[in-house]
Formats: structure tokens, sequence, C-alpha cells
């Protein structure tokens, strides 16, 4: 896809000179660089949650394990909602992912509808503000002033919340496609 990509800029766009790869390499290695460290530092801070038994401690703390299937996935919905607001999304899976998977297994609930859930509450929690990185990604792309990117989010993430709502009221929103295919 890269050579793709670089061989349509040179011949058909014409937009890339030679002299711009060495930069457009150099800024592509800082980003990886950057996103590999947060996955590192999001491990280790998993595993050692996961070692001292945080997990099995918050749940029961706030009775997440007893809460039930509609509980479990609320509590989910709400932690990675408010977590994405504030931090990458691939370090709040990292995270958070080994805190609840001991509720997911105790209520039966579906790794589809789950990871379902999650994947929507990362792409809410990213988008809205005050911190969620894709709005800084879209101020860096289209330079425009922070006020003026998040001005425009409110319906969609009102809309986003409300399919999360009924994702949990409704669970075969989610599995309606795979338990057809799986027939």
């Amino acid at each position: 896809c890269v050579f793709y990509a670089i061989l349509l800029e040179f011949l058909i766009f014409r937009s890339l000179k030679m002299h711009d790869i060495y930069a457009i390499a150099k800024s592509t290695g800082l980003i990886t660089a950057v996103v590999f460290i947060l996955v590192a530092v999001g491990n280790g801070f998993a595993w050692i949650i996961s070692f001292a038994q945080v997990p099995q401690t918050l749940l029961a703390l706030f009775g997440i394990n007893e809460a039930g299937p509609v509980g479990v996935l609320a509590a989910i919905s709400v932690a990675f909602f408010v977590a994405c607001m504030f931090v990458d999304p691939i370090v709040v899976i990292l995270v958070l992912t080994p805190i609840f998977a001991p509720a997911i297994a105790a209520s039966g609930l579906d790794p589809v509808l789950v990871g379902v859930l999650i994947t929507l509450q990362v792409a809410i929690g990213s988008a809205t503000p005050p911190f969620g990185c894709d709005i800084f990604t879209a101020i860096a792309i289209f330079k425009r002033p922070y006020w003026e990117v998040i001005r425009g989010t409110p319906p969609f993430i009102f809309m986003l919340i409300l399919s999360a709502v009924l994702i949990i009221a409704f669970p075969q929103i989610a599995l309606f496609l795979r338990d057809l295919a799986f027939r």
C-alpha cells in the first residue's frame, strides 16, 4: 500500500518530490514510536493491575459482578467512554479490558457484543471534548481552531450514545448479522 501511494504521488499527482521522502519517513517514524511506547506502557500497566488483582477488587467495590449483564455492559460503556475522552484509545483498551474481563466472563456476555460495544464507546469517547484524540487529529489535518472543530460534534455524539443505549437494551442489533451468517 505504501509503495502504491508513493508511486501515485510521484507519477500521477506529482505532488511528492524526492527531498520530501526523508521528512515524511521521519514524521511517520515519530508517530509510530509514540504509538508503540503507549502500547508498551499500556501492556505493562495492564499486567501490573492484573497481577495485583485490581480488577477483582474494583469490580467487587462497585458491585459490578452482581449487576447482571445489563449492568456490566453499562459499566463498560461508561468506563470506556469517559477514559477515551482523556487517553489514547489503544491504551484505554489495554488497561480496561483486563479489568472487565472477569465480570464479562461471570455474566456470560457474548464476546462479539462486548467487542462491538467497546469499539463504539472508544469511537464516541475519542470524538468527545475536551481531549478526545480524534478532535486533535481533525485540528491537525484541517488546520482549524479547537472550538470550530468541536462545534459540530454534539449531534453525532448524541446519536452514537443513543445507538449504544439501544445496543445494550437490544443486543440483537449488534448480533443480528453474525447470527444470520452462522445459522
